[in-house]
């Protein structure tokens, strides 16, 4: 499944570079087929990114962070 996933998009990335007339093909405006892949794959990248850290800082952190359990009244 993970292979499936992650390959799909790479296909359609490769699709779209090497057939110029597929990519552009006009979806709104200016906006072509290939920029809006560009921007979707950016768009997702970053959210990606985000999520991904901010599970990785939560999981990390103590579950409480008082000044009372910190040695030297507080400070690290």
């Amino acid at each position: 499944m993970l292979v499936t996933v992650n390959a799909l998009p790479l296909a359609v990335g490769v699709l779209l570079s090497c057939s110029t007339t597929l990519g552009e093909v006009s979806v709104y405006g200016r906006l072509t087929l290939g920029m809006a892949w560009a921007l979707t794959q950016l768009v997702v990248l970053v959210g990606a990114t985000w999520w991904h850290e901010n599970r990785a800082a939560s999981s990390c952190e103590p579950a409480s962070t008082t000044t009372a359990s910190r040695p030297n009244g507080g400070t690290w």
